[in-house]
């Protein structure tokens, strides 16, 4: 319609500005995301093309398979009894059948159009990710964090991950080819890489691994499958080191330590207690301790009480010991007194290690989790052990047809409470895990459908040589072996953008990978 008033392409740029909106909002806003959503769908109805839309639709057999897996949540609604939790749920999927539908209806066609779009990405992720590095080391703003995870102030800092994960597969596939944009491309790439792993987010580490790795794997495979297959085999054991690491024991040998010092130098007695195994130092964490001295030296020290709550909400002693094991000082008065103002503030935020930042001291806290941790509340992985167990439960009882479009937590719930689970009130989730939230929700045919869903993507993809797309699906796919990725709006949101990319009569029909 507006095309008679305003020139022919009239409907095709705002096509491409409603989609950059959305790419734009990503990383920080939900209520622009919900504008551009409606705006991008009002479009399509004012052009009123709707033969062209239905040919569209009709050679895009992806794309049913994408209507067919939204519209379980409709048909759940027959078995759900919460109705109300039920139409929340299939409202807050809307973007996942509106976004696609738009870009399957009305493809982006040229080229520069779609770089557009992921060039006004990569300026929502490059501005949101200098904002939050820079405000968490204190260069802008005066903002207080409690955990490194606050980094992430627009968006929440597991979501924001799966984005900066995207962003680098762009700048990867950007630099292909293109020496003018090359250096930039690698600055901004090692920029991305650096906030990965800087943020101590362990499902964004694992997502833009796999992306890296499905990178390298389709480039091999193209030109050596013998070659790509052997890249493959090292990749898995790769990625089982660290899975053993952290499954190994924090072990020592008692008789190194049969001759500890039995005095401080006040001349109080040590208690020597070899029971905790510091992960960095591999050293006792509980020798030379004498808790008096402690207590009495750190109340010179610090306004929070020996016996209090650190910002985190562990015990101030405890951290405090593991703090100064780090450190190799004696837990006595000693010990604390060389403690620095900066190492206090940090054990008054509950960090119980002098390396509190990087991949490694987040490694180094779920090895010590999963040695001593008895209460899984408040450790994230032992937490999502709890999640699963009950998810297997559930499936267990209601794995045929599932419990319904709105009573996944109304079913997590219910098992908590039979169970006497040990988790408190305020971490009694949901599984944690797409795949098992489908398979609860929706039955076995329904997690079949999901996981059909995503094959005939990346089958697709593969077979037309669209790399960006194969590193998406790495990443979506990667993120949900441990978190619900499509169960908030930004992250049913970015699935659902750039899936309708990816589905798009253009990237179907094209035969090389375009520029971006």
């Amino acid at each position: 319609m507006l095309n008679r008033f305003f020139g022919n392409n009239t409907h095709s740029y705002l096509h491409v500005l409603g989609i950059a909106g959305i790419a734009f909002a990503l990383p920080w806003s939900k209520v622009m995301m919900s504008i551009s959503v409606m705006f991008i769908i009002l479009n399509l109805l004012l052009e009123g093309a709707f033969s062209s839309y239905w040919k569209n639709f009709k050679a895009n057999r992806v794309f049913w398979l994408v209507v067919a897996v939204y519209l379980l949540n409709v048909i759940g609604l027959f078995w759900s009894t919460n109705t109300s939790e039920a139409l929340h749920a299939i409202k807050q999927q809307l973007p996942f059948i509106a976004i696609p539908t738009a870009l399957v209806a009305k493809p982006i066609l040229e080229t520069k159009h779609r770089d557009i779009i992921f060039l006004t990405f990569l300026v929502a992720m490059l501005g949101t990710s200098l904002y939050n590095f820079l405000s968490y080391q204190h260069i802008i703003g005066n903002r207080f964090y409690d955990d490194i995870r606050g980094m992430s102030l627009t968006s929440s800092h597991i979501r924001y991950s799966l984005l900066i994960s995207m962003s680098a597969g762009i700048t990867l596939v950007c630099s292909r080819g293109h020496k003018k944009r090359l250096i930039f491309c690698l600055i901004l790439l090692a920029w991305f890489a650096f906030y990965t792993f800087y943020s101590q987010v362990i499902s964004g580490v694992i997502s833009f691994a796999a992306m890296l790795t499905v990178f390298v794997l389709y480039h091999l495979w193209m030109k050596n499958k013998s070659l790509a297959l052997l890249f493959s085999g090292a990749a898995i054991v790769l990625g089982m080191i660290p899975i053993v690491w952290l499954l190994q024991p924090l072990e020592i040998d008692p008789a190194d330590y049969a001759s500890l010092p039995k005095t401080t130098k006040q001349g109080n007695p040590y208690n020597h207690n070899l029971s905790y195994v510091d992960s960095e130092t591999h050293e006792p964490i509980l020798i030379y301790v004498n808790e008096d001295e402690m207590r009495e030296e750190w109340e010179k020290r610090s306004e929070l009480p020996y016996d209090g709550i650190t910002v985190r909400g562990n015990l101030v002693s405890h951290t405090l010991m593991r703090y100064l094991s780090t450190k190799r000082l004696p837990r006595d008065a000693e010990g604390v007194s060389k403690l620095s103002a900066n190492d206090i503030r940090n054990i008054e935020l509950g960090r119980p290690s002098v390396h509190h930042t990087g991949l490694m001291a987040r490694m180094h806290a779920l090895r010590f989790e999963l040695n001593y941790a008895v209460n899984p509340n408040g450790h994230s992985l032992l937490q999502r052990f709890e999640y699963w167990k009950a998810a297997w439960q559930l499936i267990k009882s209601d794995g045929i047809i599932g419990v319904g479009t709105g009573d996944v937590q109304d079913a997590f719930n219910h098992y908590y409470e039979s169970s006497s689970s040990p988790l408190s009130e305020q971490n009694r989730r949901r599984a944690h895990n797409q795949f098992l939230t489908y398979w609860i929700s929706f039955g076995i045919l329904g997690l079949a459908l999901f996981v059909a869903l995503l094959f005939a993507f990346m089958r697709l993809n593969w077979h037309k040589q669209k790399v960006l797309a194969l590193l998406f699906g790495a990443i979506v796919i990667s993120s949900f072996f441990m978190e619900d990725t499509l169960e908030t709006q930004t992250g049913v949101t970015f699935f659902a953008l750039f899936t309708g990319l990816f589905l798009s009569k253009a990237e179907q029909n094209a035969t090389k990978e375009p520029a971006h």
